[in-house]
């Protein structure tokens, strides 16, 4: 198995012990409204308090995954005394954290880029895919410092002596932060991404050199990927967009060690979840139940990590526009308060789900029908049965707490800033944005703290308390920035390592 020690996730439950996140980056300050669309934003961002923001959310992490680093980060707060970015964040700088539990992309990429041989390869391949010319290759080639490649990389920006001018060479990464999309853990294998949309073709490929080189050095056996067919290219353009191969992370969730949850959305397609099934069941991946969630192609609810995701081996959030008794009320015509809001039916289109089951002692056959005939209710009904079946909780503890607490205009308002998206840390204990009051107070009646990273850092210093000891416990971060790049806590993770349940 490969890299036993650090790189094994078999649910998105169990301890955090090793991540990869991506610290918000120049290219993100550099974002114009007239490329919203293009670049996947809704809004500029303040990048001063963005990176403040984040700045809790990684000291938050390297309190639970690697504390010895925490001095050093408090270190760097009090001598640090201006309001720019602080040097112990920048993985270029000499006074950078370097966690090996922790690690921003653009590090590991400045890891990769020393060897001569593949920093040529990524440059030409860059350099393809964004159309550069050959000056500007040669321009790119004679950057000397692997950091600052990394960061040209990834920003599209080239470094200038001269502050106030901006040159850039390619469009920036402003996604790059959410690094849950670019690829996923299953078991001891990782499944890179393909990007539904031009604006993250780059971020797949440097996590595939960073997948191949860095992560599975010597057993790259273990990297998944997921193309179009060979003969995609003979395809008129019609077919080629109905048969069209995307993936992106956000819709895949390792949710026990032998079942992962695939959605089919806006940017994963039909094609990948047929390729993605077949692909986890004839790698010896230990999975043996595919469940496929189909949700509507919508903006608001990108990726199925956006409409819930698992805080408790007996709890779930959810967004409750899919909530069974909504629907069931709303084709009874109990009530319909949505449409005097809304002119678009897809609003309630139903979540389709479909069960996949290969038992791991059968032998994989790319002809075989594994479809299993379970018929669930809706997304609660499957919720239940997953805590049910694959965590032994006895039915009548399941809970699921509501974005917005179920009320509308929070539920559709807080669902928009990622109330859905949580990160665990252990089970029981989650990350989540501040700004989300209503769902934060279903999780407070649900049984759980509510605590600001502030307020638990300060404890952690007084010695109060302790990671080990924080149970049932909602983190929150603030959110006035972050919440604006449309991804909360579980987006701006890809978790390595976890502990088993």
């Amino acid at each position: 198995m490969p890299n036993e020690n650090n790189i094994h996730v078999s649910s998105e439950l169990g301890a955090l012990q090793r991540i990869i996140i991506h610290s918000p980056d120049g290219g993100i300050g550099k974002i114009v409204p007239s490329k919203f669309k293009d670049w996947l934003y809704d809004d500029t961002v303040f990048l001063k308090q963005m990176r403040k923001e984040y700045n809790d959310y990684v000291k938050l992490l390297l309190y639970f995954l690697d504390p010895e680093k925490i001095p050093h980060i408090q270190a760097c707060e009090k001598q640090q005394t201006d309001d720019s970015q602080l040097d112990c964040f920048k993985p270029g700088n000499p006074a950078y954290f370097n966690s090996d539990k922790v690690l921003d992309v653009e590090y590991l990429l400045a890891k990769v880029l020393r060897d001569s041989h593949l920093r040529d390869r990524i440059i030409a391949s860059v350099c393809a895919i964004e159309g550069c010319s050959y000056a500007t290759e040669k321009q790119l080639c004679e950057i000397a410092d692997e950091h600052e490649l990394a960061k040209v990389l990834i920003t599209g920006v080239l470094p200038q002596k001269n502050p106030n001018k901006v040159q850039f060479v390619f469009q920036p990464l402003p996604n790059f932060i959410f690094t849950r999309d670019i690829s996923i853990v299953i078991n001891n294998y990782l499944l890179l991404s393909k990007a539904a949309t031009e604006a993250r073709e780059r971020e797949s490929l440097l996590m595939r050199y960073i997948a191949y080189h860095e992560l599975f050095t010597d057993k790259q056996e273990y990297v998944i990927e997921i193309n179009e067919s060979n003969d995609f290219f003979l395809l008129d353009e019609v077919q080629q967009q109905q048969r069209k191969t995307s993936l992106e992370g956000g819709d895949i969730m390792m949710i026990a060690p032998n079942h992962i949850l695939v959605g089919c959305s806006a940017r994963t397609t039909p094609s990948a979840v047929n390729k993605i099934v077949h692909a986890v069941f004839k790698n010896k991946t230990g999975i043996e139940k595919v469940t496929v969630i189909k949700i509507p192609s919508q903006r608001a609810i990108m990726h199925i990590d956006t409409v819930f995701t698992h805080v408790r081996k007996d709890v779930w959030v959810l967004f409750g526009r899919f909530s069974e008794v909504l629907m069931r009320e709303r084709n009874e015509q109990k009530f319909s308060y949505y449409d005097d809001f809304t002119n678009n039916d897809e609003t309630f289109e139903e979540v389709e789900i479909i069960r996949f089951y290969k038992p791991a002692h059968i032998t994989y056959n790319p002809a075989a029908d594994y479809r299993q005939d379970i018929v669930f209710k809706g997304m609660e009904d499957l919720l239940r049965n997953i805590s049910i079946k694959d965590f032994d909780v006895p039915e009548n503890e399941v809970k699921i707490v509501y974005s917005g607490n179920n009320i509308f205009p929070y539920d559709e308002r807080e669902q928009w800033t990622d109330s859905c998206n949580l990160l665990a840390l252990k089970d029981g204990v989650a990350i989540a944005y501040d700004r989300n009051e209503e769902t934060l107070k279903a999780f407070k009646e649900a049984g759980f703290s509510i605590k600001k990273a502030e307020e638990l850092f300060n404890d952690f210093e007084s010695s109060e308390l302790t990671p080990e000891k924080v149970k049932d416990t909602i983190i929150i971060l603030s959110s006035n920035e972050l919440s604006r790049a449309r991804g909360g806590a579980h987006c701006m993770s890809l978790p390595l390592l976890r502990a088993e349940l």
